[in-house]
């Protein structure tokens, strides 16, 4: 597959870069303007501590918003720590990069359709999304460093170290689709407890 020549090399790697962000900032508006708290105004002034009050009585919301953000902005920071290190990009790798971004819609799609998680699959197609969202980033960065879409110079261990850097997200995933047949509390601890544990078993593989 021929790199996309007819500009130079950078200009359709800026596009596609340029477009992932703004798709990413649209979901993070998303994911904030769903699962912000909304009242009536003035109808947290009875309460004990006001608006903190309020915020406390929708903290399982809040907890949404923590847990939803802030995964889309670690697949934001793998998208872009790939994308530091490429020069080029060519049709195979751009229409697959825009397929994986699908991936991450879906997530945020499953999400907003479930916010309660009243049902297991809502949770469970949740994490699958991720994971395929972030096996084909990894996928994507191995396509790119055999075709010579990187930057000149990268030893083969800058390579894998990029490729195990990126390896926590779907492994997380993965995992969490299991345990969305646990239930809702444990798959959403999940989220937080086992990222720890999957950096520390990749730093001990270097």
């Amino acid at each position: 597959m021929s790199t996309l020549t007819n500009e130079p090399d950078s200009f359709y790697l800026r596009r596609l870069s340029r477009f992932i962000d703004v798709v990413y900032a649209v979901i993070f508006f998303h994911i904030m303007s769903q699962y912000l708290p909304h009242f009536e105004e003035g109808t947290w002034m009875g309460k004990p501590y006001g608006l903190l009050s309020h915020f406390y009585d929708s903290r399982m919301e809040l907890l949404r918003i923590i847990i939803g953000s802030g995964l889309a902005l670690l697949y934001w920071n793998q998208s872009v720590g790939i994308f530091k290190h490429l020069v080029r990009t060519n049709y195979t790798h751009a229409a697959l990069s825009l397929l994986q971004l699908f991936f991450v819609v879906l997530f945020v799609y499953f999400a907003i359709a479930d916010p309660n998680l009243e049902s297991k699959s809502s949770p469970a197609l949740q994490a699958a999304s991720l994971a395929i969202a972030g096996f084909m980033s990894v996928g994507l960065w191995k396509y790119a460093a055999k075709n010579s879409l990187i930057r000149e110079g990268m030893t083969k261990e800058e390579i894998n170290q990029v490729t195990k850097g990126n390896l926590m997200e779907p492994l997380t995933a993965v995992f969490n689709i299991g345990l969305a047949f646990v239930g809702p509390m444990v798959w959403t601890l999940a989220w937080f407890l086992l990222p720890p544990i999957f950096l520390w078993i990749l730093k001990k593989r270097k």
